[in-house]
């Protein structure tokens, strides 16, 4: 089991991905922007992964990857940007600052794949 964290303004998605990573049995958490994401991870748990909109209210995903790549508290967990348009180069964060990128609509099982290959290889470092 894995504690996900997942930042998606869209209420639809984020709930299909809830329940879909519950019934995996996973943790998980939501927010509807990147300010609530900045504030679940600083209050903790920390997630062992974490899927972000790039199109967000408040503080964009973008700003949340980087604000999460520059603070050693966050590097090591694995991001997953999701987005419905590939933006161009100034909007993205840097290819360092997350695994890999979801576009929308997404296919759930591919999604569910990522997630637990990321948190399985995960555990595999730590251990």
């Amino acid at each position: 089991m894995a504690r996900v964290l997942i930042m998606e303004d869209e209420p639809n998605i984020a709930f299909v991905l809830k329940i879909a990573m519950s019934e995996e049995g996973h943790e998980v958490r939501t927010c509807q922007d990147g300010l609530c994401g900045l504030q679940q991870l600083e209050k903790g748990p920390l997630p062992d992964i974490v899927l972000v909109d790039l199109c967000m209210p408040r503080v964009s995903g973008r700003a949340v990857v980087e604000a999460m790549h520059k603070n050693q508290k966050f590097q090591e967990i694995p991001v997953v940007i999701m987005s419905g348009s590939i933006p161009d180069a100034r909007n993205f964060p840097p290819a360092n600052s997350y695994r890999t990128l979801i576009t929308k609509p997404f296919d759930l099982f591919k999604v569910l794949e990522i997630v637990n290959e990321l948190t399985t290889s995960q555990c595999l470092a730590v251990s």
